[in-house]
């Protein structure tokens, strides 16, 4: 296995917790955020507005928060192997 730049051990961590906490609210809320996408897309236009609600759904921003949790979870195991190979 590749040994982890020592430098990238702490930004791994940081923004992996980050992306984790960002994610999981996403997942949450996967409803509201797609009703307030839709609704917002209808101040600028009604066509792109109901193209928006019919070619999508609330699945897929769920499965977006689920995609940035994984990312996150990633980061910070890369920033877990950093810091085991470093110490030893």
């Amino acid at each position: 296995m590749p040994s982890i730049d020592p430098g990238t051990i702490l930004p791994n961590l940081i923004f992996g917790v980050l992306v984790v906490s960002a994610g999981i609210p996403i997942v949450i809320y996967r409803r509201v955020l797609f009703k307030s996408t839709v609704r917002n897309l209808q101040g600028l236009s009604r066509g792109s507005s109901r193209a928006v609600a019919r070619l999508s759904s609330p699945f897929w921003v769920g499965a977006v928060g689920v995609a940035a949790i994984v990312i996150g979870l990633f980061m910070i195991a890369g920033a877990l192997v950093g810091v085991f190979q470093f110490a030893a």
